[in-house]
């Protein structure tokens, strides 16, 4: 069998390895159909590190994605079925500890977080995973678009921690995938305004088709400046970082009107920020980090099978197991105008 795995920043390389074991109880087996690259897979192939945590030995990524079972362990949920196309959820919480039994299973002190160390991901041909976190798909949802909806489930978590009400005026900084299934679902919650910043003009041109009605070149135009002359100086009432944090998480603090919410999805290059203080004081802002996503599955897909988000349009690359490193690389370099590069480990 083969997986991809990561050594050091930059060296990502395809090999042989074992094949993947049998299921054993509340497992299933499945055949990898499809792998997104995410922005936190990039930031270890890129920096060498996620939020510090560092690989002891080489490691499988992975986590955006979507399978077929192949094989089921003993006492198998009847829900479940050889052949049966699925997507994958990449954290397998112990539903024992003070945050599981309070309802927050994304913040388990016990989580298992598959493409993060010491878990293998998904970027590999065979895989066994917890049977409770595999979610069937229905027909009119593609492989890619299974895969897509990890990224769509971190987008509906920070939707809601932002608490939107129809009506407010909204910023999102950053129009990556995850930027962008903001932007969408921001529309789709109500939002008068929607404004989307970022440097590169096909993501620009997507945020427009995704229900953007500002959208702000940063590498021509100030993001708070164009933010408060569109808002007659009042701000916006949500303002959600989805880049890279270094400068955005204070630009949503200053774009922002008094009383507003700022919410904080990226993943900073060097593990802290900046926030100007007297700003953030002065107009009482609640900052809220998001991490990851928690029960949205059922939510992502409806919204994917209704057609509510079309979560293959940001899809815009596809390569095989063998062309990672190269998948990666486009990635991170934003070559060929890419949004999500797609690793599809069984096909040749």
């Amino acid at each position: 069998m083969k997986a991809a795995f990561f050594h050091s920043a930059r060296d990502i390389r395809t090999e042989e390895t074992h094949d993947a074991q049998e299921p054993r109880p509340g497992e299933v087996l499945l055949e990898v159909t499809a792998v997104g690259v995410c922005g936190s897979d990039l930031h270890g192939y890129v920096f060498g590190d996620v939020g510090g945590i560092v690989n002891q030995e080489p490691l499988v990524m992975g986590h955006e994605a979507a399978g077929r079972i192949i094989a089921l362990g003993p006492d198998a949920p009847p829900h479940l079925s050889i052949g049966q196309r699925v997507a994958i959820d990449p954290a397998t919480p112990c539903l024992q500890c003070e945050r599981c039994e309070s309802g927050e299973p994304h913040l388990c002190l016990n989580l298992q977080f598959m493409g993060l160390w010491p878990y293998h991901g998904a970027l590999r041909e065979r895989m066994v995973h917890p049977a409770r976190c595999v979610f069937p798909m229905p027909e009119n949802i593609s492989d890619v678009g299974a895969a897509m909806l990890e990224p769509l489930g971190v987008a509906l978590h920070a939707i809601r921690l932002g608490k939107i009400v129809v009506g407010e005026d909204v910023a999102v900084i950053g129009a990556g995938a995850v930027g962008l299934l903001i932007t969408r679902l921001a529309r789709l919650q109500g939002a008068r305004h929607v404004f989307v910043a970022d440097r590169f003009k096909w993501r620009l041109d997507i945020a427009a088709n995704f229900g953007a009605d500002y959208v702000i070149d940063v590498s021509k135009q100030d993001a708070v400046e164009e933010v408060m002359r569109a808002t007659n100086k009042r701000g916006v009432d949500v303002a959600i970082e989805a880049a890279w944090v270094a400068e955005t998480a204070n630009q949503c603090v200053q774009m922002v009107r008094y009383g507003g919410r700022v919410v904080v999805v990226g993943i900073p290059a060097k593990d802290e920020l900046t926030i100007q203080a007297s700003a953030a004081r002065r107009k009482e802002v609640p900052i809220v980090y998001s991490r990851r996503m928690k029960h949205v599955y059922p939510a992502t897909t409806d919204l994917a099978h209704m057609g509510l988000v079309d979560v293959d349009a940001l899809a815009t690359h596809r390569f095989t197991l063998d062309q990672a490193k190269v998948a990666f690389d486009t990635a991170a370099d934003y070559q060929d105008n890419v949004i999500r590069s797609m690793i599809l480990p069984n096909m040749k």
